[in-house]
């Protein structure tokens, strides 16, 4: 499975997300007009954003305070109890407190919402229509049409295939993180890197560095490649503590 961390658009895919998603057919490829890349907003557009951006923030500012005036409301008995007991402490014990005076006067501290910290709104259409044109997998060559991006791409969709979630391993040094279930709520269990040449010689130390940074993470360390039969096989690397000694 892919890794929907956040399920909101737009969203920035692989190569190897965007071609399994128009493989399986659950997305399409479409290319934008050569003159719309060259676009430049008119101050018309420039108006209607600022007024959009403007209406924003008045609803967030809006929503924002009524929040608080009903966070207020709740607590406003603590609020008194607590202004009561320290008018008792400075020896004012006969102290008459107007609880909805006090709500009145917490509700007017309430300050106005900076734009700065106003939420980010992300649109999910296109606010002018737009002529495209639907366009095959080919505009990703060579990233997972040849040579070593093909392999890759034919092992990230059999790890997908199998049920796994999968991530990009660059933070890792490898070449994808799977997951047992939603990268969300669990940490990755294998780090796999892909082999594209198999009559590469690994280097010891290669080998040595990769098994010690999987038991450094608590990983599993994977080798991927695909065998002459065309058929994707892994191996795993095990590196134990006591080898260093």
């Amino acid at each position: 499975m892919i890794s929907w961390i956040f399920a909101g658009l737009p969203i920035a895919l692989s190569s190897e997300e965007t071609a399994l998603l128009v493989e399986k057919r659950i997305c399409e490829l479409h290319e934008m007009p050569a003159e719309f890349c060259k676009y430049e907003p008119t101050e018309k557009d420039k108006e209607l954003m600022e007024e959009f951006l403007k209406k924003v923030l008045e609803q967030q500012a809006s929503a924002l305070k009524k929040r608080k005036i009903e966070q207020l409301s709740q607590k406003i008995d603590i609020i008194v109890a607590g202004k009561k007991k320290n008018l008792i402490n400075k020896g004012m014990s006969d102290a008459n407190i107007d609880k909805d005076a006090m709500l009145e006067e917490e509700i007017k501290r309430i300050q106005d919402l900076d734009p700065d910290h106003t939420l980010v709104q992300l649109p999910q259409e296109m606010y002018r229509n737009i002529e495209t044109s639907p366009v095959g997998l080919d505009v990703l060559r060579p990233n997972i049409l040849e040579g070593d991006g093909a392999i890759k791409y034919s092992i990230f969709k059999d790890l997908w295939e199998k049920g796994y979630y999968v991530t990009s391993g660059s933070k890792f040094g490898c070449d994808y993180l799977i997951y047992p279930g939603d990268p969300v709520q669990f940490h990755a269990s294998h780090m796999v890197r892909c082999v594209c040449n198999q009559e590469n010689v690994f280097h010891p130390k290669s080998l040595v560095a990769f098994g010690r940074l999987s038991v450094a993470v608590n990983k599993y360390a994977v080798f991927a490649y695909r065998t002459q039969c065309a058929r994707i096989a892994y191996q795993t690397l095990q590196w134990h503590d006591s080898m260093d000694s």
